[in-house]
């Protein structure tokens, strides 16, 4: 009889570049104890010869290739398709995984038949806590309040804001139990997946994580954030690649915040609500469209990846870096 892998790692990747090999390495250098899968689904990325050089370094990584960009949502649904492993992990190509970080998620699982899905609270390439960690399930207030907003980096500390972003504490460790987490590091259990379902396909980019909590724990499954999995995070880096891929981003968030407020939160089908929020959120997207943009072209050309990587030896970040 076969023994099933522990864990699927899934990564979708558009023109991603070196972090996807970095992400690659620091998996496969720093998961000792689980025994993984590793599929990559690219969604019709330029010809850089990235894939063929992942190829050519991770021979025993399954490459997956759409003949469009589908999405987030769709392309993780592919490889989970073809997926063999009790655990299912979306990992980011913007990622770095430190030192045992997946073996400790999985044995945490493995304890706790009753969770779905564990996250990481995921750390900036400065150390920082993204604040990501515990968030409830999003509200319109997220709107005026979310994690990256302008009020809330004004007043960080209101109590509205505190809602949509880490309830940890500096000296929080221990496992806890929040809403959702994020998609860049998702760890769900394929038990969970075959009785709630797939990522929704009509997410193309951010919002699919927040609903698929959503439904598995209206499903009786839990949801945990893990402190102990420590994954560096490189933020914004994928919007920030050409206008394209920050067009993408940023029209595909303000289009998934919609149907997430369709689907969750006002799911009537008749109600002027929807015309405010409709108009709200295409506003929004044209200001952060703008100030972005702005932002792209001010922006001093400098060697980005190494900036991003931060500590590195030969130009490359420490995969071997444990915080322990």
């Amino acid at each position: 009889m076969t023994v099933p892998l522990d864990l699927s790692i899934i990564t979708v990747n558009y023109n991603s570049g070196e972090m996807l090999l970095d992400c690659l390495r620091s998996v496969f250098v720093n998961t000792h104890a689980a025994r993984f899968e590793y599929l990559v689904v690219d969604n019709a990325s330029r010809p850089d010869g990235i894939l063929e050089r992942m190829m050519a370094e991770f021979p025993d990584a399954r490459l997956l290739r759409n003949e469009s960009n589908v999405g987030f949502a769709a392309g993780c649904n592919v490889a989970i398709a073809h997926a063999t492993g009790r655990y299912i992990l979306l990992l980011n190509p913007d990622t770095v995984v430190r030192p045992h970080a997946l073996d400790r998620m999985v044995k945490f699982l493995d304890g706790r038949p009753d969770v779905a899905v564990l996250g990481s609270p995921l750390i900036g390439p400065d150390g920082r806590d993204q604040g990501v960690a515990g968030r409830n399930f999003p509200t319109p207030l997220a709107a005026l309040f979310g994690r990256t907003t302008i009020l809330t980096r004004l007043f960080p500390r209101n109590r509205f804001s505190a809602r949509f972003s880490s309830r940890r504490s500096p000296t929080q460790e221990a496992p806890f139990e929040v809403d959702w987490v994020s998609g860049a590091c998702m760890m769900v259990r394929r038990a969970a997946i075959d009785d709630a379902g797939v990522l929704d396909p009509g997410y193309f980019f951010m919002w699919e994580d927040a609903d698929w909590c959503y439904r598995l724990k209206r499903a009786g499954w839990r949801v945990y954030c893990y402190h102990e999995a420590h994954v560096m995070h490189r933020e914004g880096s994928s919007r920030n690649r050409g206008w394209r891929a920050l067009r993408l981003s940023t029209v595909g968030f303000h289009r998934g915040a919609y149907r997430y407020y369709r689907k969750n939160i006002n799911g009537r089908s008749f109600d002027p609500t929807h015309l405010v929020v409709a108009a709200g959120l295409a506003a929004r997207t044209t200001i952060v469209l703008l100030a972005r943009s702005f932002q792209h072209l001010r922006r001093v050309p400098i060697d980005r990846h190494r900036e991003d990587l931060g500590p590195s030896v030969h130009g490359r970040p420490s995969l071997t870096d444990d915080r322990d």
